[in-house]
């Protein structure tokens, strides 16, 4: 016999069975434990959203300030090599205007306040070269300022050296 035949044949017979209130509260407790277990999906949803978005965030800043730095490093290097390459110049320079100061101390001292001036304007170019939009016409800035004061520094050298020179009001006679 065919099951759909039987059960179609006995219908009847079924539906007068009706479950014990027992078998109601059973199934009741099993739907509302399915429910509450769906009840908590949301909630997982929203938390990988916010887990995900927070690690971008958080790899995006860190990517983001290791090239930062790097590009820092990259000026700071380039400052250093500059200071570095300029200031034996300028120290050995200074030393040698500074050997001219007994003789001179009028002339050196006007020297040092150029030079004074120069530094200063190199000390407020430092801080300058952070931003990233002016870095590249800071950082030659930087280099043209410690080029100046070395070429400034000749410049006074020369000038005490000529000055120093014993001048001959009278022509030398070469005999002929």
């Amino acid at each position: 016999m065919d099951l759909e035949k039987f059960i179609k044949e006995h219908r009847a017979e079924f539906d007068t069975e009706i479950p014990s209130e027992k078998v109601w509260n059973s199934i009741s407790s099993k739907l509302n434990k399915k429910q509450k277990s769906y009840a908590w999906k949301p909630y997982v949803a929203a938390a990988s959203v916010m887990f995900f978005l927070a690690f971008t965030w958080i790899l995006a800043d860190f990517k983001l300030s290791s090239r930062t730095m790097s590009e820092d490093d990259k000026v700071s290097a380039e400052v250093q090599h500059a200071q570095i390459q300029f200031s034996s110049l300028i120290e050995l320079k200074r030393n040698e205007l500074n050997s001219y100061r007994k003789d001179n101390p009028a002339l050196v001292s006007d020297f040092e306040r150029q030079l004074i001036e120069l530094q200063s304007s190199y000390h407020q170019l430092l801080p300058q070269l952070k931003d990233e939009k002016k870095r590249d016409v800071v950082l030659q800035a930087v280099i043209e300022n410690l080029q100046m004061q070395v070429d400034i520094l000749n410049q006074q050298l020369e000038i005490i050296k000529q000055y120093n020179e014993p001048k001959n009001d009278t022509e030398e006679i070469v005999p002929l």
